[in-house]
């Protein structure tokens, strides 16, 4: 009687094992289904396969979620409050400040009546284009984030010194493109560093922006010289110092980049580095949606 029971058990066994099976196959066969139609995705088989292993209940959840870094106008923290604007004060919350803008060419004129910029050749373009007046521009060649520190104009005055007497609502810099064939790029994003600081302390009630260097054409990068394994090399450090200190990083270089992620033939000069006009609206016109998001 007891050797019976041990056989029915065995066979009662085997049953729902066999019951177990065709259910997983039946299972398996309609996930199979689901995504052979595109109505499940590889994810979402993966889980329950585990889960099927695992004996556990089978939960797929699909979440899509699309994350875009941004910040609107930040402000150094003083004891003067700027002007009143829409533009807030920066807070602890926007210290890794990463800006997207739409796609465009356009932009306001006097949106940047007020503004202030720093940067090398690529800059002096924005003088003799007619986009700005010398007072608004403070560029020259071979300027990079050293030189910027001690170089100065025909008047006398550096970077930080024609800064602090226009006292702008923004500052923009961009530079690195003189020094990354010869220059540490770490050494750079420091010299970029201690610019912000002084311009902080001269323009208190200014907001700053770090803007990345351009990318450069797939001839000048062959030429080796400047590559863009440099120019990215660079434009992280300056990303990651931009985080560290609670300044806004607007990512130009890829606004400017084709499909192949070298420098658009639309906005390159034939030297592979430096701007066409058409490009100075294109940078302008993503500083400026960049800030109105």
């Amino acid at each position: 009687m007891e050797k019976k029971k041990r056989v029915d058990g065995i066979s009662l066994a085997i049953v729902i094992l066999n019951i177990a099976i065709v259910a997983v196959l039946i299972l398996l066969v309609v996930l199979i289904y689901l995504y052979m139609t595109g109505k499940l995705e590889p994810t979402d088989v993966a889980n329950m396969e585990q889960s099927e292993q695992t004996a556990a209940a089978i939960t797929t959840t699909a979440v899509t979620t699309e994350t875009v870094e941004h910040t609107t106008e930040p402000t150094e923290a003083t004891t003067t409050a700027p002007e009143e604007t829409d533009e807030p004060e920066e807070t602890e919350e926007t210290e890794s400040s990463v800006v997207e803008a739409v796609e465009s060419d356009s932009y306001d004129e006097e949106f940047f009546a007020n503004d202030f910029f720093i940067g090398d050749s690529i800059y002096t373009g924005l003088v003799n284009y007619g986009y700005f007046p010398s007072k608004q521009v403070f560029a020259m060649i071979g300027l990079n984030p050293e030189s910027a520190l001690t170089k100065t104009d025909e008047n006398g005055l550096t970077a930080v010194t024609k800064a602090q007497e226009m006292q702008p609502k923004r500052i923009f810099i961009m530079l690195g493109s003189n020094g990354i064939a010869f220059m540490g790029n770490t050494h750079m994003a420091e010299k970029m560093k201690e610019l912000a600081t002084q311009l902080k302390e001269a323009c208190p009630d200014s907001y700053i922006y770090i803007v990345s260097i351009p990318p450069v054409t797939k001839a000048h990068d062959s030429e080796g010289q400047e590559t863009m394994v440099m120019v990215n090399g660079y434009n992280k450090l300056l990303k990651g110092m931009c985080e560290e200190e609670g300044i806004v990083f607007l990512d130009l270089c890829r606004k400017l980049q084709d499909n192949t992620g070298y420098f658009s033939a639309d906005y390159a000069e034939a030297d592979g580095m430096h701007f066409l006009g058409s490009a100075y609206k294109r940078m302008l016109s993503f500083f400026q949606k960049s800030i109105e998001l």
